[in-house]
C-alpha cells in the first residue's frame, strides 16, 4: 500500500507574529481611548449631574473655578503637544527622521510640563475638595487627567527610544520613515496608535477647559 502524505501549508512565523504585533498596535490604541472615555465619561457626568441638580444653589454658590489663566497654559501646552508631533508624523513619512526625533522630544516636555501644571494647580486652588459641587467634581477630574497625560508621554519616550535604537541599522533602507523592514513598519504603525490617542486626548482637553474654565 502506498502511503498518502498530507501536504502542510508552511507557515512564516516570522511573518505572524509580526502581523500580530501590528494588529496589537491598532487595538491598543482604540483601548487606550475607551479606557480614558470611560475615567473622562465618569467625570462629565457627574459635572453635568450635578450643574443640572444644584442641590441647594451648592454647585458653585460663590463662582469660584480653578485658575483660568493656569487652565489656558494647560490646554495650550496638550495642544502645541499634538500640533508638533503631528508635523514630526509628516517629516517621518518623507523620510526624515531626525526631524520626528525633535519634534516629539519637544512634544513630549511639553506635555511633562502641562501634566505638572496641572498637579500644581491642584495645590494652589482656593477652595476646598468638597466645599460645593465644581470643587468635588475638579478636584476628582485634575489628578486623573495629569495621570493620563503621564501615561500618553511614557508611551511617547518609549517610541522615541526605539527611534533612537532602530534608525541607524535602517538609515540604508530608508530609516524608521520608508523602510519596508517589520522593525520599521512596527514602529509605525506603534506611532499611528500614539497619535490617534494624543489627538483623542488634544480634543478631550478642549471640551474640559470649556466645561471648567468657560460654562
Amino acid at each position: 500500500m502506498s502511503e498518502i502524505t498530507e501536504e502542510r501549508p508552511v507557515v512564516d512565523e516570522e511573518q505572524l507574529y509580526h502581523e500580530a504585533a501590528l494588529g496589537s498596535n491598532w487595538w491598543g490604541a482604540r483601548i487606550a481611548i475607551a479606557l480614558s472615555l470611560t475615567l473622562f465619561g465618569g467625570i462629565a457626568f457627574a459635572y453635568f449631574y450635578l450643574r443640572s441638580l444644584n442641590s441647594h444653589g451648592l454647585w458653585d454658590p460663590h463662582g469660584q473655578t480653578a485658575s483660568t489663566l493656569m487652565g489656558s497654559m494647560i490646554l495650550a501646552l496638550i495642544l502645541l503637544s499634538a500640533i508638533v508631533s503631528g508635523y514630526g508624523n509628516l517629516k517621518l513619512k518623507k523620510g526624515l527622521t531626525l526631524d520626528w526625533q525633535v519634534a516629539n522630544i519637544f512634544s513630549l516636555l511639553a506635555g511633562v510640563f502641562a501634566a505638572g501644571f496641572q498637579i500644581w494647580e491642584l495645590t494652589r486652588i482656593n477652595f476646598y475638595p468638597g466645599a460645593f459641587g465644581y470643587a468635588g467634581v475638579y478636584v476628582a477630574f485634575a489628578p486623573v487627567y495629569s495621570g493620563v497625560i503621564l501615561l500618553g508621554m511614557y508611551w511617547l519616550e518609549t517610541l522615541i527610544a526605539r527611534s533612537f535604537r532602530s534608525n541607524a541599522a535602517l538609515a540604508s533602507d530608508g530609516g524608521l520613515g520608508l523602510s519596508r523592514s517589520m522593525k520599521a513598519e512596527n514602529f509605525r504603525s506603534a506611532n499611528e496608535g500614539f497619535s490617534y490617542f494624543w489627538n483623542f486626548m488634544a480634543f478631550a482637553s478642549i471640551v474640559f477647559f470649556v466645561m471648567f474654565y468657560v460654562l
